[in-house]
């Protein structure tokens, strides 16, 4: 099981030449404008020249209004976008493949109000613009950041979902804005363009989505191609009673695989901490086609490669690094 996890992987029409998927992270490699600062994508050519099989850009924000950090990285423009074309290239003359996480980071308020039909329309569209400047610079495909209690996840889970229209209240009405960006997307930009979706196994949160609610989701949104599982609705956490939050521990996604996997067909990469070989191959024999990393990136771009070589991850999971999100660039404090 160990060699599976340096074997090739189909993903729409794509071809991963490996297991292994940068999960997206904040890099701090913007401008105040959304705009690429060259020197900094140094990390993405790394991660190629590393062997990393799915690089994962961004997360990028769809409009300077919907981002959620300063310097976080947007797809407004052509322009904007025009700033990875190069990148992108050199991911692909090394072999790897890159999809770029697009996403509406706008948080509910204690004050807020429910968001309108229109608004709605507008977030919707934004993403499809997004997804087809993604396309335009050579990116394989998108992924929607449908996690951690960002927009769109405040849809999905009923605990954060409050509404009372046709995009509240059931599931089937909860993941309305989800197939409606899916399927718009995949009219845009044609069948062979990857749609992946970032979403919570669980929110940990009582009365969140569970194991079984994101396996039904991933049945009924149909035309994505890979979902990204992690769990955890941190970004809504100021905002939820803290006693119905739920610790969860390791290898909680490498638990749940057994359900995510009965509810769909498409391809699974699951975050989930995992550090060693042995445990990586575990996920793949429980169902998992990929695995994602976003720390352990951070700490060695070239940990696949080196994985390869027999030696281990370097990264020992301190999150010094999560400490000085606010510090340019984001790198590893430990090393």
């Amino acid at each position: 099981m160990l060699d599976r996890l340096f074997t090739p992987v189909k993903i729409n029409k794509c071809i991963v030449p490996n297991r292994f998927m940068k999960s997206p992270t904040y890099m701090h490699d913007c401008d105040a404008n959304g705009f690429a600062i060259p020197k900094y994508q140094k990390f993405y050519r790394d991660l190629a020249d590393g062997k990393m099989g799915l690089i994962t850009l961004g997360y990028f924000a769809t409009h300077l209004k919907t981002a959620a950090l300063p310097d976080q990285a947007c797809l407004l423009t052509d322009a904007h976008a025009e700033g990875w074309r190069e990148t992108i290239d050199y991911i692909h003359s090394k072999g790897s493949k890159t999809i770029m996480q697009i996403a509406d980071c706008r948080n509910i308020k204690k004050d807020g109000k429910f968001m309108t039909t229109s608004e709605i329309s507008e977030s919707i569209e934004l993403f499809v613009n997004a997804a087809k400047r993604a396309q335009n610079v050579g990116a394989d495909g998108i992924e929607f950041h449908a996690a951690h209690g960002y927009l769109l996840s405040q849809f999905l889970s009923p605990v954060t979902n409050t509404r009372d229209d046709h995009y509240g209240g059931s599931l089937k009405n909860r993941i309305r804005i989800l197939q409606e960006c899916v399927e718009a997307i995949r009219r845009e930009c044609g069948k062979d363009f990857i749609i992946a979706a970032k979403m919570n196994t669980d929110d940990s949160v009582k009365g969140g989505n569970k194991p079984e609610d994101a396996a039904k989701i991933s049945g009924l949104i149909k035309d994505v191609d890979l979902w990204e599982y992690s769990y955890g609705l941190f970004v809504a956490k100021d905002l939820i009673d803290p006693s119905k939050f739920i610790d969860l521990k390791n290898g909680w996604n490498v638990q749940a695989l057994p359900i995510l996997r009965k509810g769909t067909d498409a391809k699974i990469s699951i975050v989930d901490r995992i550090r060693t070989k042995s445990k990586m191959a575990k996920a793949i024999e429980q169902g998992a086609d990929l695995i994602s990393f976003g720390r352990p990136t951070i700490a060695d771009p070239f940990m696949v490669q080196h994985l390869m070589e027999g030696k281990p991850i370097k990264c020992i999971t301190c999150n010094k690094c999560m400490d000085h999100l606010l510090v340019q660039p984001i790198k590893c404090y430990a090393f």
